[in-house]
């Protein structure tokens, strides 16, 4: 049975240093251990990396918490007392000012939903879930699940089909990935023709291939660059309702599993093709560490 180890030393000099150690036991013809190869790395600089991340992300998450409490409290009053003041005066209002105060409180309702979004952007590969191997095909149909309103209000329809291998994942970021893409195909659809969305999966030797097919508005070929920025926005907000930060989210989850993600469209009115992949088996090599045999 092959063995992992990681342990501390103290150098030459003094300096402590961390060592990773691989054995595998080397076996004669009958199966009996006859030898024992050890491969030992240098870890010192990974090990350093790895807790100045653990740091940076503890306060990380001392700051989203302070914003998703200490700014989202005061937009809460905002709104309530808004929505009282427009309540006790509502039959003295003209309807320019009860427009004006449906401006503020949708105003104050959507920077809430903005701050929400953001946090989501910076707990993206910062959470203490492991990646587990799990399947992709379960994490589909748990954003169905969750698009089942919108989808019923659209009157659309969503098929899935091809291979949805199991991988190596966060099965919350992979769902919610999912769920934005597959959202998006939705929302941005010609009114009165209810979307029609094609979900695909493909594997290729270690590569996970997912594709989200829409016949809805299209993006303009000189606009498709922008797409996965934060608070990036094609459409007005009057037409489609949007935070700005979905598309860029599901570019950080990819990226947190080392994948790439894209779009084509053929230009607006022609539909778009959301793609990404990811790796099944992710990688763990580490360069740079010194191999000791």
């Amino acid at each position: 049975m092959n063995q992992n180890l990681t342990f501390k030393i103290t150098g030459l000099k003094g300096n402590p240093r961390w060592l990773d150690s691989h054995a595998v036991p080397l076996r004669d013809t009958r199966g009996n251990i006859t030898a024992l190869l050890s491969v030992t790395r240098d870890i010192t600089e990974r090990k350093a990396v790895e807790d100045e991340l653990k740091r940076s992300n503890a306060e990380l998450e001392q700051f989203a918490y302070a914003i998703s409490h200490d700014m989202r409290q005061p937009l809460r009053m905002v709104t309530s007392y808004l929505t009282l003041i427009e309540k006790a005066l509502s039959g003295q209002l003209d309807d320019n000012t009860r427009q004006y105060f449906f401006f503020a409180i949708d105003g104050a309702k959507r920077m809430d939903q903005m701050i929400l979004a953001l946090l989501d952007y910076s707990r993206v590969g910062r959470k203490t879930e492991i990646k587990t191997q799990i399947a992709s095909r379960a994490a589909v149909d748990e954003a169905l699940l969750f698009l089942t309103p919108a989808l019923e209000a659209s009157g659309g329809s969503v098929e899935v089909s091809g291979d949805w291998p199991e991988l190596i994942a966060s099965r919350d970021e992979l769902s919610r990935l999912l769920q934005n893409l597959i959202d998006n195909a939705i929302k941005y659809h010609e009114p009165n023709q209810p979307p029609q969305v094609e979900v695909h999966g493909s594997q290729s030797g270690n590569s996970f291939r997912v594709e989200v097919r829409d016949q809805g508005i299209g993006i303009a070929p000189d606009q498709i660059g922008r797409l996965f920025n934060v608070f990036s926005r094609l459409q007005s907000r009057s037409r489609f309702e949007g935070s700005g930060v979905g598309l860029a989210l599901c570019r950080k989850i990819v990226e947190h599993h080392g994948g790439n993600i894209g779009v084509n469209s053929a230009g607006e009115g022609y539909g778009s093709v959301f793609w990404f992949e990811l790796p099944i088996q992710p990688s763990h090599f580490i360069s740079g560490e010194n191999d000791f045999v």
